[in-house]
């Protein structure tokens, strides 16, 4: 097998699969790490056998990954390995047999609501960037609880007239319906309007619902680094990633004691075993800081 085979299934993964181009390229260079260890051990693809593979797994592991990065790159190459024995490409899929890695377990790190509100009232406090933009960006972040991917998606047609919901493409394609609630929606409605004048300046304008100072697209990256300049400015959130936004909306719906099986749904969710993280998530947090706040905790 050769680097035109891991092409081709790349291409499978975002022509047929329709898997989005940023997972896609995660995918890319996963694959990437496996190819530049099968051409340094001198092993064809075709030819990997388990032991090999539990090679390349301690070989990841001297160079520093996690367990979860790890069992992330096992995931793809068992993947590849599918695709290769429909394609005829060989005859076994040696890393259907390696197990993953255990590793400590992680928990997301996420807001409560008071942290969260604090968050996305902060634009309206400080004078970078662009207030309106930024505040309705956080708002929907954690009132819809979408994938960073999901917003930086979303145009103007996918939002309800009303502003009280959007439909969103998550993992796979598939489509469904997010409520943006009351308070996001204010927001919302103060940028709409900043976002049309601002765009009126331009001779043609992306039809993003979020866009840069430029009238184009707000992109993935976009956000991070948006998001990353306002946690330098918050006082009580630190390490906060954009998916913090998402794993405070899912913590706090099972908090309130939303159906997990109504979560999975708003969080677009392919498996609940998923969403029941949070479940455990929440118990956790919630001990943690009894004891901390407690007097005989």
């Amino acid at each position: 097998m050769s680097n035109e085979q891991f092409t081709q299934y790349l291409e499978y993964l975002f022509r047929v699969r329709r898997l989005s181009a940023h997972t896609v390229s995660a995918y890319a260079r996963d694959l990437n790490l496996f190819e530049r260890w099968l051409q340094h051990a001198q092993r064809a693809c075709a030819r990997v056998t388990v032991s090999d593979m539990r090679l390349f797994v301690c070989e990841l592991g001297r160079r520093g990954l996690s367990a979860a990065s790890i069992n992330r790159v096992l995931s793809v190459v068992r993947g590849f390995y599918v695709f290769a024995k429909k394609k005829h490409w060989c005859a076994d899929n040696p890393a259907r047999l390696v197990r993953n890695i255990k590793g400590p377990s992680k928990l997301p790190r996420f807001m409560f609501p008071p942290q969260a509100k604090a968050f996305y009232t902060l634009p309206s406090r400080t004078d970078i960037l662009w207030q309106e933009r930024d505040a309705a960006l956080f708002a929907m972040l954690y009132s819809t609880g979408c994938r960073v991917s999901e917003i930086a998606a979303l145009s103007l047609k996918d939002v309800h007239p009303h502003l009280s919901s959007a439909i969103v493409r998550g993992k796979g394609d598939r489509e469904r319906t997010v409520f943006i609630a009351p308070f996001a929606q204010n927001f919302l409605h103060v940028y709409m309007q900043a976002r049309a004048q601002r765009c009126a300046r331009y001779a043609s304008c992306t039809p993003a619902l979020f866009v840069n100072q430029r009238g184009r697209s707000l992109s993935v990256r976009g956000i991070q680094y948006l998001v990353s300049r306002y946690v330098l400015l918050a006082q009580d959130v630190h390490a906060l990633s954009p998916h913090a936004f998402r794993h405070s909306f899912a913590s706090t719906l099972i908090r309130r004691g939303a159906d997990v099986r109504v979560a999975q749904e708003l969080l677009g969710h392919a498996s609940v075993s998923t969403t029941q993280r949070y479940v455990h998530v929440t118990s956790e947090q919630l001990q943690d800081l009894y004891h901390r706040a407690h007097p005989r905790g």
